[in-house]
């Protein structure tokens, strides 16, 4: 799982548009006073364990920037392309698999400031080997 964490993080360090990341439960942004939008805030979610070694970990991406009436759709087309470029990112990366039919829905709401953005989960597929013996 620290392998996916840095992945993603990596990833939205790199990217020009993403001035701040955050890793945890969205509602501890309200929290932050110091808030650089655009931001994406990420947090693992759970695990999925099945018999033939395969284990599916879940991440859920929230990607916002401050919004008001006149922006708010705005915000969601540019922040809906970020999660797109992301999303194809992990689609070719040489070393993680992604399961497929990823919905990316819109949001629009109050962390403290007015935001909107999008939300999506991305669930990763990755083989462990380890303790198949004793």
């Amino acid at each position: 799982m620290k392998y996916v964490k840095n992945i993603i993080e990596n990833y939205f360090k790199a990217h020009p548009m993403i001035n701040d990341i955050k890793f945890g439960d969205t509602d501890n942004l309200s929290t932050y006073k110091d808030l650089k939008y655009p931001l994406i805030n990420y947090e693992y979610v759970n695990s999925t364990f099945n018999s033939a070694n395969e284990n599916l970990n879940k991440w859920e991406i929230v990607i916002a920037d401050l919004a008001d009436d006149e922006t708010e759709f705005d915000v969601i087309d540019n922040t809906n392309e970020i999660a797109q470029d992301f999303l194809k990112y992990l689609e070719k990366h040489d070393d993680v698999e992604i399961l497929g039919n990823i919905t990316i829905a819109p949001f629009s709401d109050n962390f403290g400031d007015r935001t909107a953005g999008v939300l999506f989960t991305v669930t990763f597929n990755a083989f462990r080997n380890n303790c198949l013996t004793f």
